[in-house]
């Protein structure tokens, strides 16, 4: 889709193609799907992966901090879910890098489970916790996009324009109500929200000068694929045809 004026053209790009996408976002985009048919076809017992105060103390059953994610249930939520990876992920991962951004995914889903259980096991009146699920990283991956560029522009599924703050501050607020109004658990809520100082922290490293590369995923060579190509523009408003993926036009460097 694009918005041409004589001064200037405007193009709204969306996210990438599966093809297209770095190693790490098309891990969790696997992992997720992977999960969720597990659980419809009980191929495995997901009780043992999801979240319970009392299973990690003081059972210390620990591995149940790292799979709770797998544990998605409900077809809207396992398609929300992928449509909030697909969407952030593969931005987040270019920027960090795929090791940082890696981590960073790590980072969170243990923080939202810790933060969670401690609040649960310190304060019995808080509420329970029950760890599962896709939330508390998906918060925490659309307030690192956010706070990686709060006043740029984004639209709410193409129907909204606002800015990656507004975008950000609607998706809390969301979380924040559909919660409570469900639950009604405080530990349930800072499970959610527990990735929160994750992305705070992540982003501010990135402004030191933190990052590092991605890892595309790499295809074997196949003669009978279609070859796409890109309309690109040179500084002295010449256009010219290139490969996608391919080097830039002669006397051009790539990706002008």
């Amino acid at each position: 889709m694009s918005w041409n004026t004589p001064e200037r053209r405007v193009v709204f790009a969306g996210p990438p193609g599966w093809s297209l996408l770095p190693n790490v976002t098309r891990a969790l985009l696997v992992l997720t799907a992977a999960g969720y048919l597990a659980g419809l076809l009980r191929l495995a017992p997901m009780l043992l992966l999801t979240v319970f105060p009392e299973r990690i103390w003081p059972a210390l059953e620990l591995w149940r901090l790292v799979t709770y994610p797998l544990v998605v249930m409900g077809i809207f939520n396992v398609l929300f879910g992928l449509l909030i990876l697909w969407m952030f992920g593969w931005e987040l991962e270019t920027t960090f890098g795929s090791r940082r951004f890696g981590l960073f995914v790590l980072s969170s889903v243990v923080a939202s489970a810790v933060l969670g259980c401690g609040v649960a096991l310190l304060f019995p009146r808080a509420g329970s916790v029950a760890g599962a699920g896709l939330s508390g990283l998906l918060t925490a991956m659309i307030v690192a996009w956010a706070l990686l560029g709060p006043r740029l522009p984004a639209n709410l599924f193409g129907i909204l324009p606002m800015t990656r703050r507004g975008f950000a501050l609607l998706a809390l607020v969301l979380v924040v109500f559909g919660e409570l109004e469900t639950s009604r658990s405080l530990a349930q809520l800072v499970f959610l929200l527990g990735g929160l100082p994750v992305a705070w922290l992540f982003v501010r490293s990135m402004r030191g000068g933190g990052g590092g590369g991605v890892r595309p995923f790499r295809r074997r060579w196949n003669p009978l694929r279609r070859r796409r190509f890109t309309v690109v523009e040179d500084r002295r408003g010449r256009v010219h045809c290139r490969e996608s993926g391919g080097p830039g036009p002669r006397g051009t460097p790539e990706g002008v």
